[in-house]
C-alpha cells in the first residue's frame, strides 16, 4: 500500500446523529445473525476526542469487545484501540487494551479505566508503559439502536484504509448479501463478508487480503459500523499483532 495523507477521513468520522437505516426480522433471519444473550450495560456507539487532539469513533459490543477508531490531520494517524472489558455500576475497566497505531505500524498495549451512563457517555483514560496516558470523552449516538439491514448499508465506500505495511486511499463496498469487496491505487485488493451481529446496529466482518498486498492471504476480523454514508471497519489478525483500519464514506 502507498502512503497518503488522512484530511478527508475527519468528515467520515465525525459521525451525525442521524443516518443509517431500516430492516427487519426477516433480514436478519436471511443472513444468519446470531443474536447473543447477553446485555453489557456499556455497549453502544460512541464519538468524541482525546487529548491527542484525535477524532474518536467507535463501538462496545454487548459481550465487552470493544474497537475505537481514531483518526487525526494534523499528524496524519489513523489507529484503532481495542480489547475487552469488564463494566458495572458506571466503571468500565479493560487489562488487554491495545493501541494499534497504524499509520506508524506500532502495538501499544495497556489499559482503560474508565466512567460511563448507560446510553450516555463514556469517558476514561488509556494508559501504555510506551506512550503514558490519554484521555477520551465521549457521547452515545442513538444509530447504534437502529435496526440493523445489510440492504440499507450497502453501497461504495472511499477514504483512507491502512495496516501496517502501509496506507492509502481504498474502495470499501458492500453488497446487499454481506459480501465486501475493496482495493487502492497500488494494486492491492480485499474481500471478505459482513453479517449482523445482533440486534443493534454493527456488524462483524471478516476480510482476507489478495495476492498482490504486503498482507497476501491473511485474514483479519473484527467489526463494520455505519452511520448515514459514513464507514468504519476494524480488523485484527487473529494473533492481535496487527489491525487493518478504514475511515470512509459515500
Amino acid at each position: 500500500m502507498k502512503k497518503i495523507v488522512v484530511s478527508s477521513v475527519l468528515a467520515a468520522l465525525v459521525l451525525s446523529a442521524c443516518g443509517g437505516g431500516g430492516g427487519s426480522s426477516d433480514d436478519k433471519t436471511a443472513n444468519n445473525a446470531v443474536v447473543p444473550s447477553g446485555n453489557f450495560d456499556a455497549q453502544g456507539m460512541y464519538m468524541g476526542t482525546d487529548s491527542n487532539n484525535d477524532t474518536v469513533t467507535g463501538v462496545v459490543l454487548d459481550n465487552g469487545t470493544y474497537y475505537f477508531v481514531y483518526v487525526n490531520q494534523a499528524t496524519n494517524a489513523l489507529g484503532l484501540v481495542q480489547g475487552t472489558a469488564t463494566a458495572s455500576n458506571g466503571v468500565f475497566n479493560s487489562a488487554d487494551a491495545t493501541d494499534f497505531e497504524v499509520t506508524r505500524s506500532a502495538a501499544r498495549h495497556g489499559s482503560i479505566t474508565a466512567n460511563y451512563v448507560p446510553q450516555s457517555s463514556l469517558n476514561g483514560t488509556f494508559t501504555s508503559a510506551a506512550n503514558g496516558s490519554a484521555s477520551f470523552t465521549t457521547a452515545y449516538s442513538t444509530v447504534y439502536d437502529q435496526t440493523p439491514s445489510l440492504s440499507a448499508i450497502a453501497g461504495t465506500y472511499t477514504g483512507a484504509g491502512a495496516t501496517f505495511r502501509g496506507s492509502e486511499t481504498v474502495t470499501f463496498a458492500i453488497d446487499t448479501d454481506g459480501t465486501v469487496r475493496g482495493s487502492g491505487p497500488s494494486g492491492c485488493s480485499f474481500s471478505g463478508r459482513v453479517k449482523i451481529h445482533g440486534t443493534k446496529n454493527v456488524y462483524d466482518t471478516a476480510i482476507t487480503f489478495g495476492d498482490t498486498c504486503p498482507n497476501q492471504g491473511q485474514t483479519f476480523t473484527g467489526v463494520v459500523s455505519v452511520n448515514g454514508n459514513a464507514l468504519i471497519a476494524a480488523a485484527m489478525h487473529a494473533d492481535r499483532t496487527e489491525a487493518f483500519v478504514v475511515a470512509a464514506s459515500k
